[in-house]
């Protein structure tokens, strides 16, 4: 297997790692709010329903932000690795952007940030 494939492997890897961080969060942002409707057709508080049903508010949001994050940057590093040897292969811009599902313009961008400076 050549470094190219390696690299695209790697990187699919690391986005379905990412992908499964932030669908666990998900849910457990879920669970939380199932929990603080219950809380709030009990009669908790507006103001209280978020502790009440036992979570920090701020830490649930910047949970979900950082992994949100690194869902995105694991993305484009996917989509990165998987342009330059569709490149090599003759593909069109695009025709890179129908197989990763996004613009031309898009895969013209990640086609230059790929190939670096030159």
């Amino acid at each position: 297997m050549d470094r190219q494939h390696e690299a695209a492997i790697n990187a699919v890897e690391r986005t379905i790692s990412a992908s499964q961080a932030l669908r666990t969060n998900l849910r457990s942002g879920e669970v939380i709010g199932r929990k603080m409707i219950k809380r709030l057709e009990g009669g908790v508080p507006i103001s209280a329903a978020v502790s009440a049903a036992g979570a920090d508010a701020s830490d649930l949001r910047q949970t979900t932000n950082d992994l949100l994050d690194a869902f995105e940057h694991s993305r484009h590093e996917m989509r990165l690795a998987f342009i330059s040897p569709a490149l090599d292969e003759g593909m069109s811009i695009g025709e890179i952007g129908r197989t990763l599902g996004v613009s031309r313009q898009l895969a013209a961008r990640l086609a230059k940030e790929a190939r670096g400076p030159h």
